[in-house]
């Protein structure tokens, strides 16, 4: 047996049956074959082959349950693409990789500053592709008030951003704020886990317009008697994450569009334009992928 057909052969055994996330790597090619309906710029050729090797090659290498392709952030040199496994947990046990060539992957640091990240919304120059390149970032002034009066105001500090930070800081935000998943799709589990739901069979006809239906793919910020009080049709087991409709501003963050006679979803971020999910309606089949520049878009608030 030739080593590639065995590796796949061990990944494809040791991965669960269950419903597929973007871009699960044993349905890289399906996945992306949907989202071209959706007009999402995808990959060449070359480089779909190159990944999905690599990836699974990633996976054995770290005896990830699953892995899946988060997306690309164009630079202006070298483009990043992003990629991230888990264990046990497909909320906690997360861990991020980027690539520069699509073959080697590098773990993404963990950014606890908060400067970090204030840093990394308000720096507007564009990725060059060199991660340790540093980018100098003003940060907004600070005061300090007392009933409504200024006390106190601190100049604004400058800071020096490097790109490998703010790549991992700009992953985080995005997956934290659009990444999502359909109601139903991800099951927790009584020792707390959460993992993919193999009795989820899809949305229906009725349920799949309604923006209460789908998730952020992240740990809840909310209670869980909040979002179980949403619901009449609560389920302790899957109502657990945060809806999108909740997402500010409320009912505009995302654009959702029926596509191919009404059989396929997409809904489109317009806070991170280029973060993409679909679902093929009444399928498993539903995911998320993001192909863009790693900014936030600054004129949302005028786009309504």
């Amino acid at each position: 047996m030739k080593p590639k057909l065995k590796l796949r052969k061990l990944i494809k055994k040791n991965a669960c049956n269950a419903s597929q996330i973007i871009m699960d790597i044993n349905y890289f090619k399906e996945s992306l074959d949907s989202l071209m309906h959706s007009g999402v710029t995808l990959l060449s050729p070359e480089e779909m082959i190159l990944i999905e090797n690599s990836l699974l090659a990633l996976q054995a290498k770290n005896r990830f349950t699953y892995i899946y392709f988060w997306g690309r952030i164009n630079g202006i040199e070298r483009d990043y693409f992003i990629a991230f496994g888990c264990l046990r947990d497909c909320l906690k046990d997360r861990k991020f990789f980027y690539s520069l060539d699509g073959y080697q992957w590098l773990m993404l640091p963990f950014l606890q500053c908060e400067r970090g990240f204030q840093a990394t919304l308000l720096c507007r120059q564009p990725f060059c592709g060199d991660p340790s390149s540093i980018n100098c970032v003003k940060l907004d002034p600070s005061f300090e008030t007392d009933a409504n009066h200024i006390i106190s105001a601190n100049l604004p500090e400058e800071i020096k951003l490097k790109e490998e930070d703010r790549l991992a800081a700009v992953v985080f935000i995005i997956t934290e704020e659009c990444a999502m998943c359909p109601r139903g799709a991800l099951y927790k589990l009584t020792d707390g886990r959460v993992v993919p739901n193999q009795m989820f069979r899809g949305l229906n006809e009725l349920q799949c317009e309604d923006l209460s239906f789908y998730q952020i793919y992240r740990l809840p910020r909310n209670d869980l008697r909040t979002n179980l009080s949403k619901r009449s049709d609560y389920n302790y087991t899957i109502d657990f994450l945060d809806s999108i409709e909740d997402v500010i501003a409320k009912d505009h963050a995302f654009s959702l569009n029926l596509l191919r006679n009404e059989r396929f979803i997409v809904i489109k971020s317009l806070i991170w334009q280029g973060m993409t999910f679909f679902h093929k309606i009444n399928s498993h089949k539903h995911g998320f992928l993001y192909i863009g520049d790693g900014k936030q878009n600054n004129d949302f608030p005028f786009m309504f």
